[in-house]
């Protein structure tokens, strides 16, 4: 049964896919996915079932090459899942034709009570709640961190880190105590020597979501893709849930664009309204720092400099929000950097902007508006 006003668009509920899970109900529906929730007919527990939208995916070879791409990156989701409880375990992938015809990949996911932390953030602005402190954000979020930090030691970028990637797990529903985990390895890259991951799948759509995307991943100009990337993302998420809001005040692309590669409009904690000490608020706007070189090398640099900044707090007087100074951190030893920026000239960032936008396949009207934003810019 699908929830209300969201009709199952592959006609799976009921269906049993591999003769071994069988299809209960739609639960969501995204860009690239449908999440189904499904039973293990042999193991007789829940699972969630995620139906992945192929469009182009229509010849025999096509469909072999993104299935072998598929099984990679589902068993890199599962060696990640054995190594720590706060990534979502993969149980097994596979390829089917639907009901409607169309050809699906799939993957097999152990099923998780809760909600993403992007639901928990809807809800908590619905109740005009106005942010949280830094250590019960750090705490909520920890787990999470610790994963990228997991992957990024293994050269592994996600590239897609937002709230809706983190989920929140009801209390007691899963074992060894784990409270948050990340999702969604599916777009991410194992970052082989000398080469990055690119901001798009082969099929020209793109593998992040726009809001949360690093300016690398909007113009190839400032380098590579890699676990800056995820630095980027991590830091926007610990922000909104320091702030309750947006990373930026923009609805519209053209405006999410222009803040993401406009150096003097950074999103950090005092920017949006937090009360942070001056060490957390230096650390964040270096996280997301216009170049990719002057951020931290990963995610594990990152939280391991917010957790001193944090543990200074600590010390401080009940209702004292005396100022951590930066210099008090220990130096950070930077990884390997992305590729020198050359100069980018407004026409060449303009190209790879609307490239963007056209691998989106979004309406001439959001082209005109970009284009209107970039000729008032000049």
């Amino acid at each position: 049964m699908a929830p209300a006003g969201l009709a199952d668009p592959f006609g799976l509920v009921g269906a049993v896919v591999e003769r071994q899970f069988r299809v209960d109900a739609l639960v969501g529906e995204g860009g690239f996915g449908v999440v189904y929730k499904g039973w293990h007919l042999t193991l007789e527990q829940p699972v969630a079932i995620k139906a992945l939208k192929m469009p182009d995916a229509h010849d025999a070879r096509t469909q072999a090459t993104v299935l072998a791409r598929f099984r990679e990156e589902a068993k890199l989701s599962y060696v990640l899942s054995q190594a720590t409880l706060n990534v979502v375990r993969t149980i097994d992938f596979g390829a089917t034709t639907v009901p409607t015809g169309a050809w699906v990949p799939f993957a097999v996911l152990e099923w998780l009570e809760g909600e993403t932390l992007a639901e928990e953030l809807r809800r908590r602005r619905a109740q005009e709640m106005r942010g949280r402190p830094l250590a019960e954000a750090m705490k909520l979020l920890e787990p999470g961190a610790r994963a990228l930090a997991l992957a990024h030691q293994r050269r592994v970028a996600h590239r897609d880190v937002k709230p809706g990637n983190f989920f929140v797990l009801a209390p007691g529903a899963a074992a060894g105590g784990a409270t948050l985990k990340l999702l969604d390895f599916g777009i991410a890259k194992v970052m082989r020597e000398g080469s990055t991951a690119s901001g798009t799948t082969s099929s020209g759509l793109l593998s992040f979501t726009p809001q949360y995307a690093a300016p690398e991943q909007i113009d190839p100009r400032y380098g590579g893709t890699g676990p800056w990337t995820d630095v980027y993302g991590l830091a926007l998420v610990l922000l909104e849930v320091l702030t309750d809001r947006a990373p930026f005040d923009a609805v519209d692309l053209a405006g999410i664009v222009g803040a993401i590669i406009d150096p003097a409009r950074r999103p950090t904690p005092r920017g949006r309204g937090a009360v942070v000490p001056e060490a957390v608020e230096a650390i964040l706007a270096r996280a997301v720092a216009v170049d990719p070189r002057q951020r931290f090398a990963d995610a594990g640099q990152l939280w391991d400099a917010l957790e001193v900044a944090g543990a200074r707090v600590a010390t401080l007087p009940p209702g004292s929000m005396q100022a951590v100074h930066p210099s008090y951190l220990p130096p950070i030893q930077p990884g390997p950097p992305p590729p020198p920026l050359p100069p980018s000239p407004t026409s060449a960032r303009t190209a790879n902007v609307v490239a963007l936008v056209l691998g989106t396949g979004l309406t001439l009207l959001v082209l005109l508006a970009l284009a209107t934003w970039i000729v008032t810019r000049r």
